[in-house]
């Protein structure tokens, strides 16, 4: 049986226009493991979207190789499209029609026979917890509910394989973690893969373990998150409040220190904030200095984005996720 839901190798795609051409992917070779759900990550027109596209049968690459649940994606666009759903942040439908009418619209779209139809709509209606409001026109849903109800049309036909282009892009941040939290609950609930695009770092974060960066069409870096900010070596930070301010200079010697700033508080830069937070009260602590409180903030995903996205340039990187 294939590990694998995704397999990626030497994807290239162009488009032209009056002016030229244009490589939206230059050579994407990838492979993402089934069941969790898989960050993709790069700046605007890195190529994210056109990558989705492809995987979803929504584009033709110009060369390479793309296999979604082992079909090509050339060759087996049918069955792919049986077997995957996509969600897209924004998402309008008719505003008159309500997510009942919605949800049976796109089951027979799918093909999906009529009883199991029945059963998956009266399901999502009720994940979706808006029995109550079944019958309310689209336009008279909140922003959330409306996101929900995209999300539940992408999954009508009890899709193996979910993309997710942007699925909180625009909603405020109350909203943002709601869809965010019925996605999660979704998929671990019907123990699908997910393909995620986000511009919102901290919810890819949040929701996956293992993610890919792109930048000018190709792969800059992949594998797991911890791997990744680990990779680029940011430093830790660690933030002391202190009854006095004076004689600082000391600390540069400690070991593992880099740098440190005053800034509300103390600010220092160090290797690995776990590793020589003993050694820093300690050395505080000798000289009778009262720590008020403390914080090690670990390096983001955003910081290891952007050094990452800030240095690749055109280079471009290979390797099997989760190697």
């Amino acid at each position: 049986m294939n590990k694998y839901a995704v397999e990626i190798s030497g994807l290239k795609k162009c488009f032209s226009d009056k002016e030229g051409f244009t490589w939206a992917l230059n050579g994407i070779d990838l492979k993402i493991r089934k069941n969790q759900i898989f960050g993709l990550l790069g700046p605007n027109g890195a190529g994210k979207t056109t990558l989705i596209y492809i995987l979803s049968n929504l584009l033709l690459p110009t060369s390479g190789s793309a296999k979604v649940l082992g079909y090509d994606v050339v060759k087996d666009g049918d069955e792919i499209r049986k077997r995957s759903g996509i969600c897209l942040g924004g998402t309008f439908f008719y505003w008159d029609m309500n997510p009942r009418e919605i949800l049976e619209y796109y089951g027979r779209l799918y093909g999906v026979e009529r009883e199991r139809r029945r059963r998956n709509i009266d399901s999502l209606i009720n994940e979706l917890g808006i029995k109550k409001f079944e019958k309310k026109t689209f336009s008279n849903l909140s922003t959330g509910m409306r996101q929900k109800v995209a999300v539940a049309k992408s999954i009508i036909n009890d899709p193996e394989i979910l993309f997710l282009d942007e699925p909180t892009a625009g909603l405020d941040v109350g909203v943002s973690i709601d869809v965010r939290n019925f996605i999660m609950d979704i998929i671990k609930e019907r123990d699908m893969t997910a393909i995620l695009t986000s511009h919102h770092l901290g919810e890819v974060e949040q929701m996956c373990k293992k993610t890919a960066i792109i930048n000018k069409g190709s792969i800059v870096a992949d594998g797991d998150i911890k791997q990744i900010k680990s990779d680029v070596k940011i430093p830790d930070m660690i933030h002391l409040y202190l009854d006095d301010y004076s004689k600082l200079d000391f600390v540069r010697n400690v070991p593992g220190v880099i740098n440190f700033v005053i800034s509300d508080g103390l600010f220092i830069s160090v290797d690995s904030g776990l590793k020589r937070i003993g050694s820093i009260i300690n050395e505080f602590n000798k000289r009778k200095m009262n720590i008020i409180d403390l914080e090690i903030k670990k390096a983001s995903l955003e910081e290891a984005f952007l050094s990452i996205v800030g240095k690749s340039g055109n280079r471009t990187a290979r390797h099997e996720e989760g190697r």
